[in-house]
């Protein structure tokens, strides 16, 4: 019989505020008392025996002092019901449920309701659900380890006269290489950033509406959360609307007709922010990616550092990525820091956020001067060229080797929850997300040390391969420094019209915006000739744009202005000039579309064979458009020759330099060094372009320079990280033993579990990274002796926790590590964020000497290990 919606949230309440308390400690006990479930104790209740292959009743006595699901828990089984149980489960079925359900799509009730059928063809009728069994034995799993975690660590003051002086407990328990060790020494350089994080939103991740219409939420569960709470999200939503009240109007495109400028405190111009803007669906707060008539919740925003462990969730409701969900994740994370701490931040559109932060005044001046914004890898090729070599954190000071894509490889991560959570209730839903993070960041806790070796490995080698590059070009570093200051300062300066030859170059744009207007419109008429939906609205949008543009531009002009324009349109030097810049602006857009299709494709999931099919059809529609876009380039090469020629004949305007030539190989990877983004002015210049332009080998040095540059701030970081794990651990060793001395003994047991566990880590940390040297001299060692890591090793001394139990900390989890993070960047883009890795990766044995080194003493370090183990066992 289905409960009414009061009985259920009564029932709920009951679990929540009685049971699960009360059952914290007959849980522990039985935990102890079984070896964390290895072995069956003998039943306190008048049974022989239950094992997990066979189904039987009992008789128990309870009384209001001592309830029905403690006298079951001391039996090893769990009630179904809080007051007067029909049915329990053994806690080794709800073990392997629990373990079970974070390995794969975490279908409880079609599991459970299987079970039942099972049972109800064996003659046995359940009163009781087994998914009330399954759902409140995992908050009382999840409550008992944040107990034990508590009792590690209490509550400590991070505050003096409310002042921070280091991270908060939360962050230092989400990433220890980020937030843990000594504050004071985390960071020796002062152009590093103390902290790297990321931000991207998801719009898979959707909850349909309520099919009962009801208004109110599934009530909470007892439990930790990563998610921010609603109120919070709201407050944010309703200062940002006040900011924005306050300040001066929205800006419009009247710049682009008064003259292009920088805003206060912002690095590229307008123009430049408009153009990535209009490149961007996240960028357009009204942009609808999901349906509210359909979605009580249209999908998730994440707050990850660098290590890709999860800081923040946010439940996203509106339409569009509104900017209020970025800054609530935000506004935590700098309430949990020291005001001195400097965190470079990576979005798919981080100049539009920093935009709009400096413009309506949504965070403290405090705050932006310790927040560097950067745009993440993947998403670059969607910004203007002067954007991106402000903001690419390749090319951007202190993000060291930091990519930005740990939300894309989280949600490749999240996508087997997609089904299930679309129809679950709100709370449930939050409460399937924690512990999956939680579970990821168990595993990724294990592999931390592996992680670093990683990274230290990949970065020690392309770092070899940049040098070697870049002697061989035998230009000195100084000289690259100052070419490159030049070509940002050049390429980030507002639109050309705005120069002292106003007049020449308005009318050289307007020349080019005809000729953009033109292919723009013969690209739409195409679509419609080939009866293409999906991209003939933004094709159409994209020749709105520019025909306003042109009609605004001649409007501007004056008569003699017209009959300059008239004059200009038989300039042979200017005509093909315009037409190869228009070219390249044509071919920009088919390439930035030709990705942003692809994507698509490879991020969509849970297809049917219909789906399927008709995206391999669309795919193939795609390739099939590639042949005309290297058409393209061959066009604008062409003329980038016909150029030259005029140059050489001394047919061009005095210090005119050509387009560069965009080379066919790799186009569809945009990288982000390519030459299509590269642009000259038709006239203006010196008598001699500068050598960031026209040679070759300065233009290759300034790449192999910045790549050098990002290799020793990476450097920096990991040893710095390294560092900071073993002052950590250090410190985690201390209040385990204090929480050993002081506790009552029956915790002990799981705080031994609990050093059982650190141990396992620390052995496979301190291999992995002690070739990576030291950014100071800790303070003190790690803290375990090694008589401690012989009794580890010891094979009689284990004694797996539950946890444990489920997967060992690294050794299983080495390799699926690798290959989730390998298969999310594929979905983005493999030979972008890939290629490099790979080629390290092969080449990764053949080290330096200093390597070798560090492997030998790590070798050293076992063997005295095996040597107290082996003196144990002769005893």
């Amino acid at each position: 019989m289905r409960l009414s919606p009061l009985q259920q949230e009564i029932q709920w309440q009951r679990w929540s505020q009685d049971v699960i308390p009360a059952l914290l400690n007959p849980y522990l006990q039985y935990l102890e008392a079984s070896e964390s479930l290895h072995v069956v104790v003998d039943s306190r209740v008048d049974h022989p025996t239950h094992c997990l292959t066979c189904l039987e009743e009992i008789k128990i006595s309870y009384c209001a002092c001592t309830p029905a699901p403690v006298h079951l828990m001391e039996s090893g089984l769990f009630a179904c019901s809080p007051v007067a149980p029909t049915l329990a489960v053994d806690l080794r079925v709800l073990e392997f449920m629990r373990t079970l359900f974070v390995q794969l799509t975490p279908n409880t009730t079609a599991w459970c309701e299987a079970l039942e059928s099972f049972l109800d063809g064996q003659g046995y009728q359940l009163q009781s659900k087994f998914s009330n069994a399954y759902h409140w034995y995992t908050v009382l799993a999840t409550y008992a380890d944040d107990h034990i975690t508590g009792l590690v660590h209490p509550p400590q003051a991070s505050m003096q006269q409310g002042v921070r002086l280091q991270p908060s407990e939360y962050l230092c328990a989400c990433c220890p290489l980020c937030f843990g060790g000594v504050p004071q020494k985390a960071n020796t350089d002062q152009e590093d950033l103390d902290c790297i994080v990321c931000l991207d939103a998801c719009f898979t991740q959707k909850r349909t509406n309520n099919p009962r219409n009801s208004a109110t939420h599934d009530p909470p569960n007892p439990t930790s959360t990563v998610f921010i709470p609603e109120s919070e999200v709201k407050a944010m939503e309703v200062f940002i609307g006040k900011q924005r009240s306050l300040a001066p109007g929205h800006h419009d495109s009247s710049h682009q007709l008064q003259g292009d400028s920088f805003e206060d405190g912002m690095r590229v111009p307008m123009s430049v922010l408009d153009g990535c803007g209009d490149s961007f669906h996240a960028a357009d707060e009204n942009w609808k990616k999901a349906s509210t008539n359909f979605f009580a919740d249209t999908g998730l925003m994440a707050l990850l550092c660098r290590h890709d462990h999860v800081l923040w969730l946010v439940n996203m409701t509106s339409a569009g990525e509104k900017q209020h969900y970025a800054l609530v994740l935000l506004k935590y994370l700098f309430e949990h820091l020291p005001t001195t701490t400097t965190v470079g931040l990576l979005y798919d559109i981080g100049c539009q956020l920093e935009h709009s932060c400096r413009k309506w005044k949504l965070l403290d001046e405090g705050i932006l001067s310790m927040l560097k914004f950067g745009i993440s890898v993947f998403h670059a090729y969607g910004h203007q060229w002067p954007c991106q070599i402000v903001y690419h954190p390749h090319k951007c000071v202190g993000f060291g080797l930091s990519d930005g894509e740990g939300c894309e490889r989280l949600w490749s991560s999240l996508k087997m929850l997609i089904p299930v959570l679309r129809v679950s209730g709100y709370r449930q839903g939050l409460f399937v997300l924690d512990n999956q993070i939680h579970h990821f960041d168990r595993k990724a806790f294990a592999a931390l040390g592996q992680w670093l070796n990683k990274k230290w490995t990949l970065c020690k080698s392309k770092k070899m391969l940049a040098l070697e590059s870049l002697h061989a070009l035998h230009i000195d570093m100084q000289t690259l420094r100052e070419e490159w200051a030049a070509q940002v300062h050049s390429q980030t300066q507002p639109l050309p019209w705005q120069s002292k030859n106003k007049g020449a170059n308005l009318l050289a744009h307007i020349l080019s915006l005809e000729k953009s207007v033109q292919d723009y419109q013969s690209h739409v008429d195409q679509l419609e000739m080939d009866l293409v939906n999906d991209h003939h609205a933004a094709a159409k949008s994209l020749l709105s744009k520019a025909t306003k543009a042109l009609q605004q531009k001649k409007s501007a002009l004056g008569v003699s202005s017209q009959t300059d324009l008239y004059l200009l349109r038989n300039n042979k030097w200017l005509q093909t000039h315009t037409n190869a810049q228009a070219l390249k602006i044509r071919i920009r857009e088919c390439l930035r579309q030709h990705k942003f299709e692809l994507q698509h494709l490879e991020g969509s999931f849970q297809n049917s064979a219909n789906d399927n099919h008709l995206q391999s059809h669309v795919q193939s529609a795609i390739k099939r458009r590639e042949p005309a876009i290297s058409q393209l380039i061959t066009t604008y090469n062409n003329l980038c020759d016909e150029l030259l020629g005029m140059i050489r004949l001394q047919k061009a305007p005095p210090g005119a330099i050509p387009h560069l030539p965009i080379p066919t190989k790799g186009i569809f990877q945009l990288d982000v060094d390519s030459n299509i983004w590269q642009d000259c002015e038709p006239g203006e210049g010196s008598s001699e372009p500068p050598r960031w332009l026209a040679d070759e080998a300065v233009h290759k040095g300034i790449r192999l320079m910045l790549e050098v540059d990002r290799c020793n701030e990476e450097e920096r970081r990991l040893s710095r990280e390294q560092s900071v794990l073993q002052e950590w651990f250090s410190m985690e060793w201390k209040s385990l033993h204090r929480a050993l001395e002081n506790e009552a003994e029956n915790y002990k047991y799981h705080l031994k579990a609990h050093k059982h566990t650190l141990l396992a880590v620390y052995v496979d940390w301190k291999e992995k990274v002690q070739h990576i040297p030291h950014a100071w001299v800790p303070s003190e060692n790690w803290g375990p002796t090694v008589e401690d890591v012989a009794n580890y090793l010891a094979p009689a001394s284990h004694t797996p926790s539950v946890e444990d139990g489920a997967e060992h900390p690294t050794d299983d989890f080495s390799e699926g590590y690798e290959s989730d993070a390998v298969g999310a960047l594929s979905e983005g883009d493999d030979e972008l964020l890939l290629g490099i890795e790979e080629m390290a990766l092969e080449e990764g044995c053949n080290m330096g000497q200093s390597d070798e080194e560090g492997l030998t003493d790590d070798e050293g370090w076992l063997e005295d290990v095996g040597n107290v183990v082996q003196q144990g066992a002769s005893k």
